[in-house]
């Protein structure tokens, strides 16, 4: 505490100063250097002849076409995910007074699960290229949940007057990673399941689909979020590309040019399903002898249902964004006409005589 002591009718003050906060130096140049080390493994598993893994996702996805699966081109979204996150990254640790997010109070509240989740990114693209199922599935949950925790710590809506652009944009970054990632967790399952000799039915897929609507609809409803229903909208449409008549999902053209390029398990595997249109291997194929002039065939039976539900679960996300917009305009004409609330700097403990004064 600080005591003032003057003369004649003079009072002792005593205030206590809040204890100013840890450096933000150092957590600022571990999530950048977390966002690197993520984007040096996201190049290192893109081709197994680097030798960081034994098959790329690619491959992975077009010998494991489960129901959940999007199309190719919906994976270029990562591209939008990152260059994000990547504008978070940079602005994070900028120390300019005006331009900068160092010291960003919403950013220190965040920056230690934001390392955790940059680590378990990692750690999955490896697990998965290694075919380490289950091990890689607990760890994308744990990387789904941490960007939830993210996003519940920086509460922002997007259409409220009291957020700062960059705690807006930090949670535009980290829910479009969020709905995705819910996404491709469900997805994993599938896959999971494919490995151990199961290709979940449609209807298996449709229940993982709600899953993920449905948190999509929470999410986009409470933070008013049009990045967190674009990127959910664009997971779906890809699953519904994915079950078009035109679409290579689960042919012969799709899975040998994965199975030559890898000797991943699968392929080799006799199908023993007793389930027409929903093979467990893929050895009755003979990948060995195909090439691009063979005939195609297309073995997993696609699925109009599964196109269905998705269209349905777009009208859901659109619904519950239409509904979160109002629900944040209207939250946002009511913090215009309620005072803006300052926070106490100094805590004043009421005055005291000083010594040999009068009461």
């Amino acid at each position: 505490g600080h005591t003032l002591d003057t003369d004649g009718d003079a009072t002792t003050v005593k205030c206590q100063m809040k204890t100013p906060p840890p450096s933000p130096v150092l957590p600022a140049a571990a999530v950048v250097l977390a966002f690197v080390a993520m984007a040096v493994a996201n190049y290192l598993v893109t081709d197994n002849n680097l030798g960081a893994v034994k098959f790329t996702n690619t491959e992975i996805a077009h010998t494991h076409p489960v129901y959940g699966l999007p199309i190719g081109w919906a994976f270029a979204i990562w591209g939008i995910i990152y260059t994000l996150e990547g504008l978070f990254v940079v602005y994070q640790a900028l120390p300019f007074q005006r331009f900068g997010g160092l010291r960003e109070p919403s950013y220190a509240k965040i920056r230690g699960p934001v390392l955790a989740l940059f680590a378990a990114n990692s750690a999955w693209l490896f697990l998965f290229g290694y075919e380490v199922y289950w091990a890689s599935q607990v760890v994308i949950l744990v990387y789904d949940a941490l960007l939830f925790v993210v996003l519940r710590r920086l509460d922002v809506n997007q259409l409220s007057s009291r957020r700062s652009a960059a705690s807006k944009l930090a949670a535009a970054a980290f829910s479009a990673n969020a709905s995705w990632v819910t996404v491709a967790s469900c997805l994993g399952i599938q896959v999971v399941l494919l490995d151990e000799g199961w290709l979940p039915s449609p209807d298996f897929a449709i229940g993982l689909l709600v899953v993920a609507v449905a948190v999509a609809c929470a999410a986009t409803f409470e933070y008013s979020d049009p990045v967190y229903a674009a990127v959910a909208a664009w997971a779906l449409g890809g699953i519904i590309a994915n079950q078009a008549d035109a679409s290579e999902f689960g042919c012969k053209s799709q899975i040998c040019p994965a199975c030559l390029a890898a000797a991943i398990p699968i392929c080799s595997r006799d199908d023993t399903s007793a389930r027409d249109g929903r093979p467990n291997g893929f050895a009755p194929l003979d990948c060995d002898s195909y090439t691009e002039s063979s005939p195609d065939e297309c073995v997993v039976a696609k699925s109009a249902s599964v196109v269905g539900w998705a269209y349905a679960g777009i009208g859901c996300v659109a619904f519950a964004l239409a509904a979160g917009l109002v629900r944040g305009y209207l939250r946002r004409q009511a913090e215009k006409r309620a005072p803006r609330p300052q926070p106490p700097f100094l805590e004043d403990v009421p005055s005291t005589p000083a010594s040999g004064d009068s009461p």
